[in-house]
């Protein structure tokens, strides 16, 4: 088994990304997004899980702007999912996998920045397959999930707390909230809260229509679902996954971050899905 995941950082147009990678450099690429709340970060998503997962895939796993130790950006006119795309299109040219199709694996906000790829055409030909656990592109998300998720004052209890809110407790539980208290300093606080300010005018309707737009999708589209996450109603797999042509859902035990309370378990779940997708993949390839 590769016995760790390496960890380095390059500069595009001044913005800094920072990203683990692991496994052989002609595997099958896998993109490993993480979530979006304070001190998230790839290795605090990622890390336990990309030794497993680096034994068939090439896995590449950034810190997305705003978070871990790449650069502390936010864009306001556009969504979310736009700025890091265009970080991820430009880590894989980096990598000289401008070619590639990449399976795109995300938990929480990325899990919806994954969906939200196939959807975007100027990045959709880059993707193999997509894996959601826990994250909607944006609706079926709960009033009390956002409450939690909008508010934190900095100190390892309220943290905890976050934590607790999101998975409750768990081996590892401890070492979780002292990462991530690693990765939320004043940087990252400002860019995840800034985004959920209010601001004195209202934008017209965006008139963006997903998660119909899933239905243009060609390639496997796979929404995993905890059965008690509090961050997601009830059926949104169901509701998502019915849009795109090979969608399917998957209900689990557990609530919001798998990867998180059990890495080995969700790695070896990522690893079976990933061989479904291969298979429908090649099949709607022919």
């Amino acid at each position: 088994m590769t016995a760790h995941f390496d960890t380095s950082s390059y500069s595009h147009h001044g913005l800094v990304t920072t990203y683990l990678h692991a496994g052989r450099g002609d595997a099958p690429v896998l993109v490993l997004a993480h979530e979006g709340a304070f001190g998230a970060s790839a290795e605090a998503s990622w890390g336990p899980l990309i030794p497993i997962l680096a034994e068939h895939y090439r896995v590449i796993a950034p810190d997305l702007f705003g978070y871990g130790a790449s650069s502390k950006v936010v864009q306001f006119d556009a969504p979310p999912y736009d700025l890091r795309l265009h970080q991820i299109a430009a880590l894989l040219d980096e990598l000289g996998l401008s070619h590639a199709q990449a399976h795109l694996v995300g938990n929480s906000f990325g899990g919806a920045l994954a969906l939200r790829a196939v959807t975007t055409d100027w990045f959709a030909h880059r993707v193999r397959s997509v894996v959601s656990f826990g994250g909607t592109g944006g609706p079926y998300r709960t009033a009390e999930g956002m409450e939690h998720l909008g508010r934190f004052d900095g100190t390892v209890e309220d943290m905890a707390r976050l934590v607790r809110f999101a998975n409750g407790q768990f081996t590892g539980f401890d070492d979780q909230v002292a990462i991530r208290m690693a990765g939320a300093g004043a940087a990252n606080y400002r860019s995840v809260l800034a985004p959920m300010m209010p601001a004195p005018f209202s934008p017209p309707p965006s008139g963006d229509r997903y998660p119909e737009t899933l239905a243009t999708t060609t390639v496997p589209v796979v929404a995993v679902a905890g059965k008690n996450d509090p961050f997601v109603e009830p059926g949104w797999a169901q509701q998502i996954t019915r849009h795109a042509p090979l969608g399917r859902a998957v209900e689990i035990d557990g609530r919001h971050s798998p990867n998180v309370v059990d890495p080995d378990g969700t790695a070896r779940l990522i690893l079976t899905i990933l061989r479904e997708n291969e298979e429908l993949a090649a099949r709607n390839d022919a």
